[in-house]
């Protein structure tokens, strides 16, 4: 599976459309739909960072997703190597985006 599907997959499944989750990440709804078709990359690591948090990830899923980043993901390859996932899931600012999920303010429209 690739980063893009995974994305779709874990969007459907809580029921958000494009555009619910580009207002929830400040992300535009066009380049999360390239993203789930793999005509872009992956966002970085902030990116994922909040589509965990609007998505309600757990932290398995979080790495999850950074392990399907750093895979070939179609046209656009992979965001990130396997050595700066593995430092990610490591590091103490991942540990704790777990420990104390802030929401900021959403907002705009599609």
């Amino acid at each position: 599976m690739r980063f893009g599907e995974k994305l779709r997959e874990l969007r459907v499944r809580r029921q958000m459309t494009l555009c619910e989750l580009g207002i929830e990440t400040g992300m535009d709804y066009v380049v999360l739909n390239k993203i789930e078709l793999g005509l872009r990359l992956p966002p970085p690591l902030e990116g994922i960072m909040a589509l965990s948090d609007a998505l309600g990830l757990v932290e398995d899923e979080f790495e999850e997703l950074l392990d399907l980043a750093a895979q070939d993901n179609g046209d656009a390859g992979p965001r990130f190597t396997s050595d700066q996932v593995r430092r990610i899931k490591e590091s103490q600012a991942a540990k704790a985006f777990f420990t104390r999920r802030v929401k900021s303010e959403g907002g705009g429209e599609c």
